[in-house]
C-alpha cells in the first residue's frame, strides 16, 4: 500500500532519507569517514529544520519500504535568494522507477503547500522537459545553466465539513476574508426565512450548482452532494471534533446569539430545541461514519483533519505567516 508521509512523523527513515540525498547531489569521491560525516550533518539539519515555515519533507512508502522523498526548502542555492520557497530534492529510488511515483510526489508536494497558503514554489534543474508535465512553468535559464522554473499553488476551492458547533461558518468567512473567495454557507441555501426548508431536490441542484464554479469555500455536510464537492475541492478542512466540544460550541453559540438573526441564514435567528440537540448529540454516531466512508477515496494530502478547536487555532496563525509570494 503506497501512502504519503511527513518524514517528521516518521523519524527512522531520516537516515535513509540523509544517505540517498547525499549520494544524488552530494560530493562525489569522498572517503567512507568523510561520507558519515556528510550524512552526520545532514541528519542533523533535516530535524532542526523541522520547525521552519518553509520546509517541509514528504516521503513516500509502500507498506514498510522507503519508495521516494520530495521537500520545500526556504532557499535553494546561491542564486535567487530572494525566492522563497523552493521545490527541491524529488527522488524515486531507482527500482520504483517508471511507475508514476514522481507523479504522487509532485502532487503531494503541491497539496503540501496549498495547506501551507504558499502561492508559488520556485524550482531550479538541468532536467530538459521534465518539470513541465507536472505543472512547471519556465522562467529563465540561471547563470549556473540550470532552468528556473515555479509552481502557481491554486487554492479556488475548500470544502469545510464537520459537525454542528465545530465552527464551520466561522472558519470559512476567515478564509474567505484572507483568500479574497466567496464564503457559501449551506444552511443558508437549505433555509428560507423563519426557518422553513426549502425543496431538497432544489437545494441539492443549487448546491452542485454552486460547487461547479470556478471558487469557493463552502461549508457544511448534506451528504446527498457531498461526495461531488470533496471530489471538486482542492483542499478539504475536517472539523472532526469530539461530541463534547460540539456541544460546547453550540451552547456558546446559543448563550451569545440566542434570538438574533444569523447572518448566514438571513431571516432565520438563533434557536434552540429538542430535535436539534438530538441530531448534535448522535451526529458522530449517525453521521460520522458516512464522512469517513466518503473520505477514504480522496487523496490524504487533500484532507487536513482536526480534532481540537487550539489545533486549528494553530493552524489559522501559521497560515497567514506561510506566505511564498
Amino acid at each position: 500500500m503506497l501512502k504519503i508521509y511527513n518524514l517528521k512523523d516518521k523519524p527512522r527513515y531520516i537516515e535513509e532519507v540523509a544517505i540517498l540525498t547525499q549520494k544524488e547531489w552530494g560530493q562525489k569521491n569522498l572517503s567512507r569517514e568523510e561520507f558519515e560525516t556528510k550524512v552526520k550533518n545532514k541528519i542533523l539539519k533535516i530535524k532542526s529544520n523541522f520547525e521552519n515555515p518553509n520546509y517541509c519533507k514528504l516521503i513516500l512508502l509502500e507498506n514498510d519500504s522507503l519508495v521516494g522523498f520530495i521537500s520545500i526548502f526556504p532557499t535553494d542555492g546561491d542564486e535567487k535568494k530572494d525566492l522563497s520557497p523552493w521545490y527541491a530534492t524529488m527522488y524515486v529510488k531507482e527500482k520504483y522507477r517508471g511507475k508514476g511515483y514522481s507523479k504522487i510526489l509532485n502532487n503531494a508536494i503541491l497539496a503540501e503547500a496549498r495547506k501551507r497558503n504558499i502561492s508559488k514554489l520556485y524550482l531550479k534543474t538541468d532536467l530538459e522537459n521534465y518539470y513541465e508535465k507536472f505543472g512547471a512553468k519556465f522562467l529563465e535559464v540561471l547563470s549556473s545553466g540550470e532552468k528556473l522554473y515555479c509552481f502557481d499553488i491554486l487554492t479556488n476551492r475548500i470544502s469545510i465539513i464537520g459537525g454542528s458547533g465545530s465552527g464551520k461558518s466561522t472558519l470559512a468567512n476567515i478564509l474567505s476574508k484572507e483568500l479574497d473567495i466567496p464564503a457559501v454557507h449551506l444552511d443558508g441555501i437549505n433555509y428560507n426565512a423563519n426557518w422553513v426548508e426549502i425543496d431538497k431536490s432544489e437545494r441539492d441542484n443549487i448546491i452542485l450548482s454552486k460547487a461547479n464554479e470556478e471558487k469557493w469555500i463552502i461549508d457544511g455536510n448534506y451528504n446527498k452532494t457531498l461526495k461531488e464537492r470533496l471530489d471538486k475541492a482542492d483542499l478539504i478542512i475536517w472539523l472532526d471534533y469530539s461530541t463534547f466540544a460540539q456541544l460546547k460550541g453550540v451552547c456558546k453559540r446559543i448563550c451569545k446569539n440566542y434570538n438574533k438573526e444569523k447572518p448566514d441564514i438571513p431571516g432565520c435567528k438563533e434557536r434552540i430545541d429538542f430535535t436539534f440537540l438530538r441530531y448534535v448529540i448522535t451526529y458522530n454516531r449517525k453521521k460520522r461514519p458516512k464522512i469517513i466512508e466518503l473520505l477514504n477515496y480522496i487523496p490524504d494530502e487533500k484532507i487536513l483533519v482536526f480534532k481540537r478547536q487550539k489545533d486549528l487555532n494553530k493552524w489559522l496563525k501559521d497560515y497567514y505567516t506561510y506566505k511564498g509570494d
